[in-house]
């Protein structure tokens, strides 16, 4: 369960802020960024009702183009890796920036930053070496609310999640196999008589409504699949669908089929599913692709019923 924060906003950008609920926070004290070291507080601060709202996407951007002292992107022999962590109490830290999604950091962007990517973050930065020396430890320089623009590193722009990754990733999907359940249910039917069919969802694997939750570029993406259509293949030649229903026993299931010669058939179900995507707890939206599951084929005999008259 995502946790929420109910203390004091926590600034970490060295001084002390008026919490977002009526507590002041004691600041907890890191590296300056950038635009902080000429002192100039308030070029670095929006201030909305005496919250601390962070740095702005245009000072968010700006830190690709900060660099360690004695390198620029003309020797980059150095540079800052930056993440962007979001803002719960607890667990989250830059090895792990996005394990918890709390309503805090959504809420407060969406309140206090309308504009904003959110969720609220801490951005974290460290030293890199192009000679192979070890990286320096990850420090807090500041929270931000434009978490997509925090640069991967100096140099270089944030790395953006595209349509293209989202739809890569619900192929990616451990979709559910479609369960095929006959009636009748000892795995032989009569000629002629309706045999009746019900699409049911294993344990394992993601089925519709289910959230599939996952990390792309430091982003928190949730994949909830959705049901699209269910054909059922018979055995025989013939399907039933595509239909939204997962059919049912006799006698209100409404997928059925009367097989007309007897055979040994292995009837099976195929589901096309489609998927809504959540980005950092943010809403729903219709992922524009659709993937086609084949659920396990079952053993099926249909047998000729034969009347036969006996005398006393």
């Amino acid at each position: 369960m995502a946790g929420r924060r109910d203390s004091a906003l926590v600034a970490l950008i060295g001084f002390t802020v008026l919490g977002l609920f009526g507590e002041t926070a004691q600041a907890q004290t890191g590296p300056l960024d950038p635009c902080l070291e000429d002192g100039d507080l308030a070029a670095c601060l929006e201030e909305a009702g005496g919250v601390d709202v962070g740095l702005t996407v245009e000072q968010t951007q700006a830190l690709a183009d900060s660099y360690p002292p004695a390198a620029s992107a003309e020797s980059p022999v150095a540079w800052y890796d930056y993440v962007a962590v979001i803002d719960c109490i607890p667990p989250n830290s830059p090895e792990r920036p996005r394990l918890e999604i709390c309503g805090f950091a959504v809420t407060f962007c969406e309140e206090n930053v309308p504009d904003s990517s959110g969720p609220r973050s801490i951005i974290y930065r460290r030293t890199g070496y192009a000679d192979g020396t070890d990286p320096t430890s990850w420090e807090p320089i500041g929270p931000t609310c434009y978490t997509d623009s925090v640069p991967a590193r100096s140099g270089e722009p944030a790395v953006e999640l595209t349509e293209a990754m989202i739809v890569e990733q619900f192929h990616r999907t451990d979709f559910a196999l479609p369960q095929t359940v006959i009636q009748p249910p000892d795995g032989t039917a009569l000629v002629n008589l309706p045999v009746y069919f019900e699409l049911a969802w294993p344990d394992a694997g993601f089925s519709p409504a289910e959230v599939d939750t996952t990390t792309l570029v430091g982003r928190q993406v949730r994949i909830r699949p959705t049901l699209v259509g269910a054909t059922y293949v018979t055995g025989d030649g013939t399907t039933v669908g595509p239909t939204t229903s997962l059919g049912g026993p006799y006698p209100d299931g409404d997928v059925t089929h009367t097989y007309d010669q007897p055979a040994d058939v292995a009837p099976h179900i195929t589901v096309e599913y489609g998927g809504e995507v959540s980005v950092d707890g943010g809403p729903w939206t219709t992922i524009p692709s659709t993937a086609t599951v084949d659920g396990p084929a079952v053993d099926l005999q249909v047998l000729t019923s034969r009347n036969r008259l006996y005398s006393d």
